[in-house]
């Protein structure tokens, strides 16, 4: 801070008096200085006194995460099918955003683990977390005593018991002890291997089997197999895919390097067993290995993996773990964690809260994962070896799921990291066939769900502040993708429908869920036009700002809801708000309120604000209450933005009021803590904006719409050493959601919607919060695209 003495003025006292007074004077204003600094510095960098601001500035966040929340369904979600009605979170060993996650499996379901089962059936190297389809779990390592000879492949024989009394995680570890070889098991992890320590009863056949062939989606015998070299080497690959039966594949290759010797070794294939065969292939392929822990009850095991080749899971390791403390690479995976964590210090609050807030924000450091190799190689689209020159190749965009919230948070706190992920799709459409994926899978689309949705990833990640990526190679591949039908992505086309779309507005029935595309691919369009526009292509611009209106062509005004459309014109015959019927995980009375991109349009389609705010007080008097309800589903993405929809309708206390119900009574701390899938932190992500009070709410566009802060201080590092502070004052609570008033570094502000750049540098926001609602603070919101 400069502060500017004002110049003296011309007087008659003596001189000495005068420097005399001045000099007086000087030691007055210094000591005010000094004793108002603290508080002057504060009115930028803290709140005011009395709010309990720590001094630390990296704090031992990972202590607040709870791993074992969202790997079970919750009772008040029983109402759900299985495929919504739990996270779907593994709780093992993990890095942010890193390769390998070394975690236990109790089922091939999705998530790989869930909290009401008791059997371990092995600890597999590659995980999704909270997707609603089975995914990767490849090369399960699992510790046994005596193993028969009774080959794993097809069969449960090395499965174990085990009690959570005697499991514990933590970011960037698990543990856990198994019941029938009281065998001890601990797991931690670098960006690309995994670090393993099974203790041993004393035992002569202590053994580890490592199968090639349990992968969750089952595998190839083409690429599968495994080879041990040596006394205490094992290698292969484990080849699936077929992601949400997409037909995708992948190759995963490994390298495990033992602490011990082996005292005897061998392998299977289908349901023969093979002692000291070192090598075996085929989509039922594993090895065994044998220790001597009668006086060494402790064998470690290093685990690098790589897409591109052994060899490269050896560099991996060399590189990332060359030595064989394991407390070390523990505290290492820790450290990178808290320094994750650290982005967002809240301070006050509830224990609760804590740890709901700070798991859903690791759950969001998941996904995308590292692709790349520590020499920049990487397996491309084309299916050929490829270099990350200058930055990291990524991997796992769940497209339909992230761009809502995960997008916008990831950008908003890592912008860095962010670009290297964009500048992934970029390279992704330049090898797959000139389009974007939709939801990738490790080198290859899925086509899972539907729309176009990395659009909005890459427009909303731009508005939001990220600039190192190719811009104009990302809005080649969005317009190829847009407006050339056929275009692909991989082996899936990245717009079904695209020819009816341009030709008639909208995509007709007779094609799946032909009413949630259409409205999918308006807010596409919306976002890639401002992008273009943001890179002054105003041709482009205008032709997709267009487009973004062609939700209005399924708007049925006579019943005042989205509706399929038939080829012809005409909307379908029988038309049933809550029935599903053109639409993807979800109903007309959800997904009408899904035009994020004009809301000012659909309120006066709906007859004005106070009509559209009578529906949605209806609408949101069940929070969750599954796909086909005239309720809302809180539960799943589409209508993540919805509690914001009071913003623009005048009635943001609504918002307010809404958004504290959803994160008081859909999240918890426990193991049925989420209301629904994850889907790689994207529910996680709704709920960290949600408890600092702002919401990315418009495609492509960078702001906020506002709701109000859960803790009473929050601070939020941003790039460049900007400080974004929060404040939601002493009456910050669980029963205080409702905003007084509201100051932007010290200036009263009354808009409901905030622009990016006003914070972008760093900023304070201080709430005054109340538990009665102000029905005239933000009630008129100003919304400008820049």
């Amino acid at each position: 801070m400069r502060i500017s003495l004002p110049g003296s003025r011309g007087g008659h006292a003596p001189i000495v008096s005068r420097r005399q007074a001045f000099i007086a004077l000087g030691i007055v204003f210094l000591a005010v200085i000094v004793l108002a600094a603290p508080f002057a510095i504060g009115i930028f960098s803290r709140p005011a006194p009395g709010l309990g601001f720590p001094p630390e500035s990296n704090l031992d966040l990972a202590q607040y995460v709870n791993p074992f929340i969202g790997t079970v369904a919750a009772p008040e979600n029983a109402h759900l099918s299985s495929g919504f009605n739990s996270g779907n979170i593994f709780p093992g060993a993990s890095y942010p955003h890193g390769m390998v996650q070394w975690s236990p499996d109790t089922t091939t379901a999705p998530g790989g683990y869930r909290y009401n089962q008791n059997t371990i059936h092995g600890f597999s190297l590659t995980h999704f977390s909270g997707r609603g389809c089975s995914a990767y779990q490849d090369v399960p390592f699992m510790p046994t005593l005596g193993y028969s000879h009774t080959s794993p492949a097809g069969t449960a024989s090395a499965s174990t018991t085990f009690s959570h009394s005697n499991e514990s995680a933590s970011p960037g570890y698990y543990s856990v002890r198994l019941d029938q070889s009281n065998i001890q098991v601990a797991l931690t992890t670098t960006p690309r291997t995994g670090f393993g320590m099974f203790t041993y009863p004393p035992n002569k056949r202590a053994t580890m089997l490592i199968n090639t062939g349990g992968s969750a989606m089952h595998n190839a015998d083409n690429g599968t197999g495994v080879q041990i070299i040596g006394t205490n080497q094992v290698v292969g690959s484990a080849a699936s895919g077929n992601f949400c039966g997409g037909g995708n594949t992948y190759t995963v290759y490994f390298a495990a390097m033992f602490s011990q010797p082996f005292t005897a070794f061998g392998t299977w294939h289908n349901s023969k067993v093979s002692a000291q065969l070192r090598q075996s292939s085929g989509s039922h392929s594993g090895a065994y290995v044998r220790f001597d822990t009668t006086s060494q009850q402790v064998v470690q095991v290093k685990v690098g993996i790589s897409f591109v080749s052994i060899q490269n899971a050896e560099m991996n390791l060399a590189h990332e773990n060359p030595g064989w403390n394991f407390n070390a690479v523990r505290q290492q995976a820790r450290a990178a964690w808290n320094a994750r964590l650290n982005t967002i210090q809240v301070y006050n609050g509830s224990l609760k809260n804590k740890q709901i807030f700070y798991t859903a924000l690791y759950h969001t450091l998941f996904h995308p994962n590292i692709f790349s190799d520590v020499n920049g190689d990487y397996i491309g689209f084309d299916q050929q070896i490829h270099k990350a020159s200058g930055y990291v190749q990524y991997e796992n965009f769940p497209g339909w799921d992230m761009h809502r919230s995960l997008i916008g948070l990831q950008a908003f706190l890592y912008p860095q990291e962010t670009g290297d992920m964009l500048q992934s799709l970029v390279m992704d459409a330049e090898q797959g066939g000139g389009g974007l994926p939709r939801w990738e899978v490790a080198n290859d689309n899925s086509g899972g769900m539907l729309g176009d949705s990395i659009d909005i990833v890459i427009a909303t990640a731009y508005a939001l502040g990220v600039r190192n990526f190719d811009t104009q190679a990302a809005l080649m591949a969005m317009d190829h993708g847009a407006s050339h039908p056929g275009t692909l992505s991989g082996r899936h086309i990245v717009r079904e429908g695209l020819q009816q779309y341009l030709t008639l507005g909208y995509v007709p029935t007779g094609i799946p869920a032909s009413a949630s595309m259409t409205l999918e691919y308006a807010s596409d369009d919306f976002a890639i036009a401002q992008f273009a526009k943001a890179l002054g292509q105003n041709g482009l611009y205008n032709v997709y700002l267009k487009r973004s209106q062609n939700w209005r062509n399924l708007y049925n005004p006579a019943t005042g809801y989205i509706e399929p459309r038939n080829a012809d014109g005409t909307f379908i015959k029988v038309f049933d708000p809550t029935s599903g019927a053109g639409f993807a995980e979800g109903d007309s009375a959800q997904y009408t309120w899904m035009v994020p991109q004009d809301l000012p349009g659909l309120f006066k389609a709906m007859g004005g604000p106070v009509t559209a705010i009578e529906r949605m007080d209806y609408h949101f008097n069940k929070l969750n209450d599954g796909p086909t309800s005239a309720y809302a589903f809180m539960g799943n993405e589409p209508e993540f933005r919805a509690p914001w929809l009071y913003d623009f309708a005048g009635a943001p206390y609504r918002t307010q009021d809404l958004v504290r119900r959803i994160e008081t009574q859909v999240f918890n701390n426990t193991p049925g803590g989420l209301g629904g899938n994850d889907d790689g932190g994207a529910m996680s992500s709704w709920y960290i904006f949600a408890a600092l009070g702002i919401f990315p709410e418009i495609p492509g566009v960078g702001g906020f719409a506002l709701d109000s802060p859960l803790f009473p201080l929050t601070r939020v590092h941003l790039n460049g050493g900007h400080e974004l502070l929060i404040t939601g004052g002493p009456h910050a609570s669980d029963s205080t959601p409702y905003v007084q008033s509201l100051s932007l570094n010290n200036q009263a502000y009354t808009n409901s919607w905030l622009p990016f750049h006003l914070v972008q540098n760093g900023a304070t926001l201080q709430f005054t919060l109340g538990s009665h609602p102000n029905m005239s603070w933000g009630s008129s919101i100003n919304v400008t695209y820049p």
